[in-house]
């Protein structure tokens, strides 16, 4: 595909959709058939089985849901978090840490912890997922929009990205769109001049029926070339010049900041390469809206992928269920023939013709325990009354049955210790040394939503001076989930210099961002405070000097105004460094 692409083009949008489609087929119908192994009625049983055992017993006897909700509970109690530090130009840490707290509350607002797990648990199922950054209003009565984080409803089916994207986080897109399922009646009323045609997908069959009449409409996001100018002021500070710069440029030259001359007399004036992200609605016959402008500069959807590989320039990416079809369903089979052999099968009893069962009462046989039986001979039928015994438990079903249980555990890296049965007579110390040798196995699931977290924040650090970028009030929340309010773009006058002095302005200077990920706070409070008692038992100055910290981590009513006394008596003392302050 050419390297510049006429995006303004409907056709070749559809094109590059159905490119996209037909290359990853294969990939997406292997996440498809995942989901529908664990969740669809009888997803467990291939057609061929269900059709041979007709009219008998068949049971599902699930060992993968169990192990998918181990590995995504673990990565549930996990904490992952951004972290944002300066770079360079007018950056500094107290900005940092604006960032950081808007970012911690935009997460908050987006319901971001439900959001990403959902993308995770669905990543360990099948291997694909996808989340999107957009830019809303939170609440119908406010004035400005957030940025937001949201999950990607059936993202298999309606996320696609460029083809020539080969990254993880897929930050290498040039382009990426999202299909949208709107019912019809929302659609016409919506898009009263639309096609009334639906954007087609790579399906070849459907696993479910009986669903709503709808149009498949579809968003697009792509990046346009830009030529960037920047320019630095007297005061050090560098703005790109835009509609933004011409706005405050009269304010700064009043407050004496104008632009810095270089030794020839020329303004300190440059141009620079950039990209900024546009979006576009449309349908299967033509564009729906114009096209938009956004704040971004990456795009904004951003995919996690389990066991993701290229190999011969094409992505590979499965999950955990992949591997355990065989498995699990032989399991199945064993098991519904085992039941069906023994407690679906006959009870032992006895062949009497009608003369030998004459005058006799056998009904209670089998609770009455009488040692002695009599029966009418009968000529035609010489001899006792025949037995005929229930049906022998298979050796061979027992075996097959124990060797697929174990072939489950052993491909999904899921051991007793691991699902909390670990051996009783081992001691805990081993106990959790096996679970933590275990958990090396669930690492690399850790790692995909790393990837995809930190691809998110990277999103969110060029998006938020441009969203945030009126004087306005926001929260910030902090590591400790306090929280407070900072006036973002404000300026204060300064009597001593005798200028305007800006306080929180987030253009100001460059940014990076890191993801990591650890026990989440909860368990970090308890590590935190068994570490001070610790500490405190080889030097007990180490408490005191640290007292407002264990205080803030012990989870109990009123420690938190505990705390807070505790850091002034400190602070009062002159305990706590300048840097330290708030």
């Amino acid at each position: 595909m050419a390297t510049d692409i006429d995006f303004s083009k409907h056709a070749n949008v559809l094109n590059m959709i159905t490119e996209a489609q037909d290359s990853n087929s294969d990939m997406r119908q292997g996440v498809r058939d995942a989901k529908l192994f664990l969740n669809k009625r009888d997803g467990q049983w291939d057609p061929y089985a269900i059709n041979k055992m007709n009219g008998r017993f068949r049971g599902t006897f699930d060992m993968c849901t169990p192990i998918v909700d181990q590995i995504s509970g673990e990565i549930d109690q996990s904490d992952f978090s951004l972290k944002v530090a300066p770079i360079s130009g007018e950056s500094s840490m107290d900005t940092a840490k604006v960032y950081n707290g808007l970012i911690r509350n935009i997460k908050n607002i987006s319901n971001f912890e439900q959001v990403s797990n959902s993308a995770s648990r669905s990543n360990v199922i099948g291997g694909f997922d996808a989340v999107e950054v957009i830019q809303d209003y939170v609440d119908g009565n406010t004035m400005d929009q957030d940025l937001l984080i949201q999950h990607v409803p059936n993202a298999v089916d309606s996320v696609w990205f460029d083809l020539g994207s080969v990254k993880q986080d897929a930050s290498d897109s040039r382009w990426g769109v999202k299909l949208i399922s709107i019912p019809a009646a929302e659609y016409k009323e919506s898009y009263p001049k639309g096609s009334d045609q639906s954007i087609g997908d790579d399906k070849q069959s459907e696993a479910f029926f009986n669903k709503a009449d709808a149009v498949v409409i579809g968003k697009i996001y792509y990046k346009k070339k830009r030529s960037v100018e920047l320019v630095e002021m007297t005061n050090g500070s560098v703005y790109e010049v835009d509609d933004d710069f011409e706005k405050v440029k009269d304010e700064l030259e009043q407050a004496g900041i104008t632009v810095q001359l270089k030794n020839n007399g020329e303004e300190k004036r440059r141009t620079r390469k950039s990209w900024r992200v546009h979006s576009r609605l449309f349908d299967g016959g033509k564009w729906l809206e114009d096209e938009v402008e956004t704040v971004f500069d990456s795009i904004p959807l951003v995919p996690i992928y389990g066991n993701f590989e290229v190999f011969e320039n094409k992505l590979i990416y499965f999950g955990k269920i992949e591997k355990l079809y065989d498995q699990q369903r032989i399991l199945n089979y064993a098991m519904s023939r085992d039941i069906e052999d023994g407690a679906l099968s006959p009870s032992p009893f006895y062949w009497m013709t009608d003369v030998q069962i004459e005058g006799n009462d056998y009904s209670k046989m089998n609770t009455d325990r009488h040692p002695v039986r009599t029966y009418n001979p009968d000529q035609e039928a010489p001899g006792a009354p025949m037995w005929s015994g229930g049906v022998q438990v298979s050796n061979g079903l027992q075996t097959t049955i124990a060797n697929t249980q174990q072939m489950i555990s052993a491909s999904s890296n899921s051991f007793n210790a691991l699902q909390g049965n670990a051996n009783p007579n081992q001691s805990g110390i081993a106990g959790s040394q096996q679970i933590e040798q275990g958990n090396t196995g669930s690492i690399k699931w850790f790692e995909s939503k790393k990837i995809m977290e930190c691809q998110i924040g990277k999103i969110l650090i060029p998006a938020i001076p441009r969203a945030y970028d009126s004087r306005r009030q926001v929260r910030i929340i902090e590591e400790d989930d306090t929280s407070s309010m900072v006036m973002l773009n404000d300026n204060i006058y300064d009597a001593e210099s005798g200028q305007n002095v800006e306080l929180n302005n987030l253009s100001k200077g460059l940014y990076g961002v890191t993801c990591e990920f650890g026990p989440a706070f909860n368990s970090q409070q308890k590590e935190t405070t068994q570490a001070f008692l610790d500490m405190a038992a080889i030097d007990p100055s180490f408490l005191q000097q640290g007292k407002d910290i264990m205080l803030k981590n012990l989870a109990v009513p009123g420690m938190d105004q505990m705390a807070e006394r505790a850091r002034e008596e400190l602070l009062n003392a002159g305990m706590i460094p300048e840097s330290q302050w708030t």
